[in-house]
């Protein structure tokens, strides 16, 4: 039978219709989660299908996706939000949820006798950790896209913005337009990483861009606010320690809670943990949600932050993702990190004194990740950290190096700062802070050394004068400096210059020819690349008297010739212009020496930073040896001398104690009776009241002792504030004793011209230090006492003790 044209028209018009629902009905929608009142994408909502087990959840940054046959309707939860229940015939692909916070806040929860499941779950993820530790593979690489941007709270973009009000002028103009955008600040890198066991690693950065900035070594903020991955014992936010929820035993001190079990796709149970610190227990802790899968008890996401802040200016938040890769290994996929700094204060901005809130925001997305595979041990060579020397301009078009498009919003920023950074100079006035923080003030091609320009000590008394170093703007190659001051108590002048041509920028080596003219200090033992920060070593000079007037003619070659080394190689034609002799009635006249000598600094596995042809040091977790050798040339010196000194340092975390520091100096010399020459044991009490320093006898006087041979030990372990529980007050507390002992050919003689008395019977000292009590400004103060006890005690209490003061930085 034939039909009709209406017939066909009808039928073919049914058929378009059941296509396109069963079209409709195999669509997949693309969907985000957000917050409702701040628009923050949530990571991590659960999704469940038609209220079932089964479900889904929302990515790092808030995305879901699903078809519209896969449920009739879904269930949003997630923890400190209200539920919510869509039907997805509502939904279009693109649409944003908006979760609103729960009023309900969460508090004490009461666990009843018996098995907590969370725990059972826990045990498992501890007992199968170090499989899915990614320093437990033989080697792994990645790519990383970072991305940090910075905005302010809506109250401090109001009073900012009726700063500019009173400023018309262009740069305000585009200041107003940034202040109208989501993020007022951005930068992005990309970086390649490889790693093989054990502990060998290296990334370099192939791509920066920083808004209004040519400096690509700002990359460092993106990729050092968090630790790799959870597995740690102890995992780091912002340069703070905590304890890991998933360490041995972590059930004791953590409260687990099972919240959800949901069904993967994969066929296997995804538990939703939320975890706070026991109310009874008081340690550096955090608190969130662990998302467990009980695919090999791994971490598939987790969202953490700070239980306790002990610094309520400072609020930190972490976020982690983890996929198994086709190789079968659980592996980091993502990380975003959150810091709010509240109450900041910015002098002539504008804004009330504290009252402004500023946030950033941190993003890592790795890529083209590879496990097992072998690598080269030539591309291990040199600084763990380097920057591409082409990394602001990349070969490759930022688009094919992005994991995430840059938003409208994003581009904009890039376009309004950029122009502000011309405007104003943002490279240059940079530069200028960089070296401020290492104390120098650059003009043109050469540095002031700000430094070596003023000083204090009772010996010279306040010294001032001039220090000029040429910067890489000069030359690459060939660094010049020279330095004069003037002590006006000791009425002398003191002066000094260098000549360096670096031959070999990969391992830094370097010729240098030094010349000076100075005083120097007795007895002091000093190490290579050891210099102090100016404050701290003004404190610990200014009381100092005890100098002698000496020239000196320096040559030799310095470098790093392997990644855990840095050595330097001397000749020396040294005078002692005024040295004091040992025996008694000997005409005080300068002594000569030639001198040859070495010094290197050991410390393996320590991760350095290559940038503009410099290296820098991010620390080491293992010991470090610094070691001296230096000896006088028989035939071409006045006396004999010969010096070996060393300085072995470690610290290491004892979980749910805090952390131990240990020192062990030690000096043999030669002195041929020149007793500016002895070693003189590390102190620091010219009276009562001082401040603290480390690796130093807190109650020995200065020069009260003269050793040929002398060993030290200095140890300190600092509770943290584990045993404060007071969150208006949480002062570390640290222990400390020292210990000492050597020995002198000069000892207990009796023609000298005053005696030189060693610490052979054994010196020791102890103390407690309450570091960080009181902030003051970018400062935290705090006190201690030490008391000095054993064969060298002296007869008068208070001439035993030693009152000291500690400065910290407010962090």
């Amino acid at each position: 039978m034939k039909l009709n044209k209406g017939a066909r028209i009808k039928l073919y018009f049914i058929l378009l219709l059941f296509l396109a629902s069963f079209q409709l009905a195999g669509q997949a929608l693309s969907l985000r989660v957000v917050d409702a009142e701040t628009s923050r994408p949530l990571p991590f909502v659960n999704v469940l299908f038609d209220g079932q087990s089964l479900g889904t959840s929302t990515n790092i940054d808030g995305f879901f996706s699903l078809t519209r046959q896969a449920a009739d309707t879904i269930w949003l939860s997630y923890i400190g939000y209200s539920k919510q229940q869509l039907a997805l015939t509502d939904l279009h692909d693109g649409d944003q949820i908006r979760m609103s916070p729960s009023l309900v806040q969460l508090g004490e929860v009461e666990v009843f006798p018996g098995e907590n499941p969370a725990e059972v779950v826990m045990m498992k993820v501890v007992a199968n950790r170090e499989k899915h530790r990614p320093e437990n593979l033989d080697s792994y690489h990645y790519q990383s896209y970072n991305k940090l941007t910075f905005s302010l709270d809506d109250t401090s973009r109001r009073q900012f913005a009726a700063s500019l009000k009173e400023k018309p002028d262009s740069a305000n103009s585009v200041l107003k337009r940034l202040l109208e955008q989501q993020d007022l600040f951005l930068m992005e890198s990309v970086s390649n990483k490889i790693y093989q066991k054990p502990q060998k690693e290296k990334e370099v950065v192939i791509a920066s861009r920083v808004s209004g900035l040519e400096d690509p070594s700002f990359f460092l903020l993106a990729t050092q606010l968090q630790s790799f991955t959870f597995y740690q014992d102890y995992v780091r936010l912002f340069e703070k320690q905590f304890l890991s929820p998933v360490s041995p035993n972590s059930w004791n001190r953590y409260l687990f809670i099972l919240e959800e079990t949901l069904l993967t796709s994969a066929g296997d149970s995804l538990f939703v943990i939320r975890f706070q610190p026991r109310k009874s227990k008081n340690f550096q802790a955090l608190k969130g949600i662990l998302k467990i899968r009980s695919d090999g008890y791994a971490i598939e996401s987790l969202r953490v932050s700070a239980a306790d802040p002990s610094n309520d200016r400072i609020q930190l938040s972490v976020e982690q993702s983890y996929d198994k890769l086709p190789s079968g290994v659980w592996f980091p996929k993502a990380l975003n990190s959150e810091i709010l700094l509240k109450g900041l204060n910015l002098p002539g901005s504008g804004f009330p004194a504290n009252s402004v809130n500023l946030k950033a925001f941190g993003k890592t997305y790795l890529s083209n990740r590879q496990i097992n595979l072998p690598i080269d041990r030539q591309q291990f060579q040199g600084a763990q950290l380097s920057v591409n020397p082409s990394a602001t301009h990349p070969e490759i078009p930022w688009d094919t190096l992005r994991s995430v498009s840059l938003s409208a919003n994003d581009s904009l920023v890039y376009q309004l700062i950029d122009s502000l950074g011309q405007h104003n100079r943002f490279d240059a006035k940079m530069a200028i802070v960089e070296s401020l923080a290492d104390y120098r003030l650059p003009v043109g091609k050469v540095d002031l050394v700000l430094d070596r320009m003023i000083g204090l000590n009772k010996f010279e008394g306040v010294q001032l004068g001039l220090a000029l170093e040429t910067n890489p703007r000069f030359s690459r190659w060939l660094s010049l400096s020279g330095y004069w001051r003037y002590g006006l108590k000791d009425k002398k002048d003191k002066y000094g210059g260098d000549v360096q041509f670096k031959i070999h920028q990969k391992s830094n080596t370097s010729l240098f020819f030094h010349y000076e003219n100075d005083v120097r200090e007795d007895g002091a033992i000093s190490f290579l690349e050891q210099k102090q920060p100016f404050i701290s070593r003004q404190l610990d000079s200014w009381y100092r008297t005890n100098f002698t007037y000496h020239e000196m003619w320096q040559a030799g070659v310095a470098g790093r010739p392997f990644p855990s080394l840095l050595t330097k190689a001397y000749w020396k034609d040294y005078r002692l212009k005024t040295p004091t002799f040992i025996v008694d009635g000997q005409e005080i006249q300068p002594v000569d020496y030639q001198l040859v000598g070495v010094q290197f600094r050991l410390a393996f596995k320590e991760r350095l930073f290559r940038r503009r042809g410099e290296i820098y040091s991010l620390g080491s977790d293992l010991p470090v040896l610094h070691f001296n050798y230096e000896r006088a040339l028989a035939n071409r010196s006045d006396r004999p001398y010969e010096a070996v000194e060393f300085k072995l340092s470690d610290s290491y975390r004892i979980r749910n104690l805090g952390e131990t520091e240990v020192v062990m100096l030690g000096a043999f010399r030669e002195s041929g009776g020149v007793a500016n020459l002895l070693a003189s044991p590390p102190s620091s009490r010219p009276r009562l009241f001082s401040f603290y320093n480390k690796a130093s006898f807190a109650t020995m006087r200065i020069n009260e002792f003269a050793n040929d041979e002398m060993l030290a030990l200095f140890f300190r372990h600092n509770f943290g504030s584990l045993l404060f529980r007071y969150k208006q007050i949480r002062p570390d507390i640290l222990l400390v004793f020292n210990a000492g002992v050597g020995s002198s050919a000069y000892d207990q003689q009796t023609d000298f011209d005053r005696p030189y008395p060693s610490i052979s019977k054994g010196y020791y000292e102890g103390g407690v230090l309450v570091a960080k009590l009181l902030r003051v400004g970018l400062f935290k103060l705090g006190a201690g006492a030490f008391y000095r006890f054993g064969p060298y005690q002296l007869d008068s209490f208070q001439d035993n003790l030693a009152l000291k003061f500690t400065l910290d930085l407010a962090i």
